[in-house]
């Protein structure tokens, strides 16, 4: 028998700030046993974030079809920080927190992954991910 899927822990709020673009999509370049890969996020003013994959070209028009609940989640801004939490595959969907600093509107870095769990944080991980934003038209859409 599965077990069930993490709630998420944190709150999704309309964002209606500036410190990030969001006329585009976020996303890391990192290398793995295929090469060179892109994260790729979009972040919108309802509050969500989307996984847009990882290909291994940014321009990759391959977008995943976002039926998958692991392709989403939600983020907050605030006093020059980012954080987002969403789900990530498995039998049972986990949810991990990510948090960092903006370091300039077209872009953060991510220093920290963890769960957060009965309101204590395990899992904690030290990270350094610098994700770039890229204007990307049509955007795809939150829902």
């Amino acid at each position: 028998m599965l077990g069930k899927d993490d709630e998420l822990t944190l709150t999704r709020q309309d964002y209606k700030g500036n410190e990030l673009r969001l006329d585009g999509i976020y996303y890391l370049e990192k290398e793995n046993f295929e090469g060179i890969i892109y994260q790729r996020y979009a972040l919108f003013r309802n509050g969500v974030i989307r996984d847009l994959g990882a290909p291994q070209e940014i321009d990759a028009p391959r977008i995943l079809s976002g039926k998958s609940k692991s392709n989403w989640g939600v983020f907050q801004i605030s006093n020059g920080e980012i954080k987002f939490e969403r789900w990530y595959p498995g039998e049972e969907l986990k949810a991990y927190m990510r948090s960092g600093v903006i370091l300039n509107d077209s872009t953060f870095k991510i220093t920290e992954s963890y769960r957060n769990q009965n309101g204590e944080k395990t899992e904690v991980e030290t990270m350094n991910e610098v994700y770039h934003f890229k204007s990307f038209s049509p955007k795809p859409d939150s829902t």
